[in-house]
């Protein structure tokens, strides 16, 4: 940001500038009077916007007097909560997307690519950790694998093709693990081809350099023909990365693709599928033990035969190593049971064989806070655990042996054997951190295990109270998946009892994380149109409701796009509703919008300004423009690697780098400066951003540009500036800010401040 912004001073000797017009919760202390508090009197939210929940005051004292009201701004009133946690917007809608993207099967980390589908665009899915771990450790490769290595290395593009049973699917796998120095993305078969080459990038409109793409049996096999093989494939070149596509005979319609099919021929025998996975998992020495044996050769045969069964055999290998890992045998006669039911139920099968409440309340924490930390997963199941085991036996079914099972010991089962048994695993904390993280190896797992307890057993109750108490957890993250992995997976699936139980009651809440949660879960369960078109008549309600509670929980659903509308307009005829429950939520939803979308800021901000100068909004927007500033950041290392913090304040960066928006920025904190009502919000907010430009050079120097754009012609915000800046340096302040204090100094002297 250049000194002479608009919105900022003018060129040097110019006696002019650019200075917004007094007027009601203007930018100036001369202006007129200003308008009464937002929800001066009302009862505010009994928990604050987004923050860890908080102790209730109860009545007390002397003679029993009731505790006063919290305040309505300033230390203590929920408007400086929203004010003074600096990025807390920005960690909110990341930790949103991927709660999102734990029941959507999208575990795809950075950047998120798209593929076309049916016309509509939709997340690539990265291929399943469980699936490449068996390919690579268990797969039984045929004579011809170097052969068809060398003919992906030639075409980019390998269209692999064989009759049901041969393996191509793992053989495609195997392929791209070979060749690919990235990600494995799985397609859906139901991809557009004419528009492949086209869909196959990321947001910045690039193909990711050396990815690999599998494509099963596409639906749309019949038109791919060889000018869009042509064109895949120089996509597929220019980036370093392949593709698979694995078909089946006679499903191809041009005859010039030939040239790109390597035909797979070389089935390998059930028996030696079923050996690389026992080895595998086993070992060596006791996967031969094993199968020496005749009676399980015998089975292996009968349950499998002789014709190629690659898949099956696979599975197979998988019951066997279970049994053998949880009782040190091979059970033929469950073995064979257990392959009947595979051919139905493959899930349910493992579902069902969880053997005691503490497994399946571990398995449903593991699906709703799917990738936390072991321990916020561990708590939540042993809360869930407890109400299942004190309130009815509703998840004791008989175990693996018909018999009734026990309450479980809590030392019975380590963690380690418990992964394994959910088909989980444990990772480290990214950036280095102690401690580890937990996660379902298939991604897809997570939504099927919470459906799968809500629609097979009569614990509905109980999962929605145990949700009611992850809502209002004292970890954000907890809070946020509990909403939407668990909250809006389940109201996707039966909507109209979600709503009647849970949706409409939090919406009604005191409870600003209840109201928060509403619109996570929304933002989910909105994914299905049916579900999008009732939600948005239901908000609309909300929206129309007097009811300072009810509107703040549809300002929340609109900051996060989850019903149709235009937020951005629906939420600026907000500021004129007189409470400042309703304030907070609509500039917690501008933060949501902004952090998920920076480009938004051309829009929220203008309209902002324009609200400013409202004496029924005024008030209002100058708060929900303190809360964008102070919520929302950006991170550095994609910006410039050399800076000294981890983010930057999204709105000041913008301004450096956008001069379309200075103006209306500039605007803006003149009048949050001059707002009386809030002045120790926006004193909070120019705080933090001090805190930072301290240990940032480059932050300091747009701080200072700011500055300078604020007090020219603004003799009275400028004077509040330096206030500001002489309290950051004051003889009582246990840690200073001398390095920021004195850029602000200088430049409001060159001011004449």
């Amino acid at each position: 940001m250049t000194a002479a912004a608009a919105g900022g001073p003018p060129a040097p000797g110019d006696p002019g500038g650019s200075r917004p017009a007094a007027g009601p919760g203007g930018p100036t202390g001369g202006g007129a009077p200003k308008p009464s508090a937002p929800g001066a009197g009302q009862e505010p939210a009994k928990d604050r916007q987004d923050g860890p929940p908080q102790a209730q005051p109860t009545a007390g004292g002397d003679g029993g007097a009731e505790t006063p009201p919290p305040p309505q701004s300033g230390p203590g009133a929920e408007s400086y909560e929203a004010t003074g946690q600096l990025g807390q917007g920005s960690q909110r809608r990341g930790l949103l997307q991927n709660a999102v993207a734990n029941v959507e099967g999208d575990m795809v980390g950075g950047d998120k690519y798209v593929v076309v589908l049916g016309g509509h665009k939709r997340r690539l899915r990265v291929l399943s950790p469980l699936i490449a771990e068996r390919v690579r450790f268990a797969y039984s490769a045929p004579a011809d694998l170097p052969d068809a290595r060398e003919a992906l290395a030639r075409q980019r593009l390998l269209i692999l093709r064989s009759a049901a049973g041969h393996g191509k699917s793992a053989m495609a796998v195997r392929l791209l693990l070979g060749a690919c120095r990235g990600a494995v993305y799985h397609l859906d078969s139901g991809v557009d081809f004419a528009s492949l080459a086209e869909q196959l990038e990321n947001d910045s409109g690039v193909i990711e350099r050396g990815v690999g793409f599998l494509l099963e049996r596409p639906e749309d096999i019949g038109n791919l023909g060889r000018e869009t093989y042509e064109k895949v494939q120089g996509a597929l070149s220019q980036a370093d990365a392949w593709m698979v596509v694995t078909v089946t005979d006679g499903e191809l319609a041009d005859g010039e693709l030939l040239v790109g099919v390597w035909d797979l021929t070389d089935a390998p025998q059930p028996l030696e599928v079923v050996r690389a996975h026992l080895r595998w998992r086993l070992g060596e020495r006791d996967a031969d033990r094993l199968l020496t044996r005749e009676d399980v050769r015998d089975v292996i045969a009968e349950l499998v035969g002789g014709l190629p069964a690659c898949r099956q055999a696979g599975d197979l290998a998988a019951a066997m190593i279970e049994q053998y890992d949880l009782h040190g045998v091979v059970d033929l006669d469950r073995l064979r049971e257990h392959r009947a039911r595979l051919e139905a139920e493959d899930f349910e099968i493992w579902a069902e064989s969880m053997p005691d409440a503490g497994t399946r309340s571990f398995a449903l924490a593991l699906a709703v806070l799917n990738g936390l930390p072991q321990e916020d997963v561990a708590q939540a199941a042993r809360s869930l655990r407890e109400r299942l085991e004190d309130d009815g036996p509703y998840l004791r079914a008989p175990g693996p042996d018909g018999r009734p099972v026990r309450s479980k010991d809590l030392f019975e089962t380590p963690r380690r054997r418990q992964l394994q048994h959910l088909r989980a695993e444990e990772r480290g904390k990214p950036g280095g951190e102690p401690g580890t993280i937990i996660e379902y190896k298939d991604p897809g797992y997570a939504r099927r295990v919470i459906l799968h307890a809500w629609t097979q057993y009569e614990i509905q109750d109980e999962l929605l109270d145990w949700l009611d108490e992850l809502v209002v957890h004292p970890a954000e993250q907890v809070r946020v998946y509990a909403a939407a992995s668990g909250l809006g997976v389940l109201a996707a699936e039966a909507y109209r009892y979600i709503e009647r139980r849970v949706l409409g009651p939090w919406a009604r809440s005191d409870s600003a994380l209840r109201r928060t949660a509403v619109a996570y879960a929304l933002s989910v369960a909105c994914q299905d149109p049916w579900v999008r078109e009732q939600a948005t008549a239901l908000v609309g309600g909300w929206y129309a409701d007097e009811r300072p509670q009810v509107r703040a929980s549809a300002a929340r659903v609109h900051g996060l796009g989850a019903v149709s509308g235009r937020p951005v307009e629906e939420l600026a005829r907000l500021f004129a509703v007189d409470s400042v429950t309703v304030a907070v939520a609509v500039g917690c939803a501008l933060a949501d919008l902004v952090a998920d979308d920076p480009d938004a800021a051309g829009s929220v901000l203008p309209m902002l300004r324009d609200r400013t100068g409202d004496h029924r909004s005024g008030r209002a927007a100058v708060l929900a423009f303190l809360i964008v500033a102070a919520q929302v950041v950006v991170e550095t290392k994609d910006l410039d690697p050399g800076a000294a913090v981890p983010e930057w304040p999204t709105l000041l960066y913008l301004a450096h780098r956008r001069p379309e928006l200075r103006d209306s920025f500039v605007w803006l904190w003149r009048a949050a400066l001059n707002e009386s009502f809030f002045h120790d919000e926006a004193e909070q907010v120019v705080g933090d951003w001090a805190k930072l430009a301290e240990r940032d050079s480059e932050l300091r120097e747009m701080l200072r540009l700011l500055v300078g754009a604020i007090a020219h012609g603004d003799q009275r915000s400028g004077r509040i500036l330096r206030s500001c800046a002489d309290d950051w340096v004051h003889p009582d302040r246990i840690v200073g800010l001398p390095l920021t204090a004195a850029v602000v100094h200088a430049q409001l002297d060159m001011e004449g401040v």
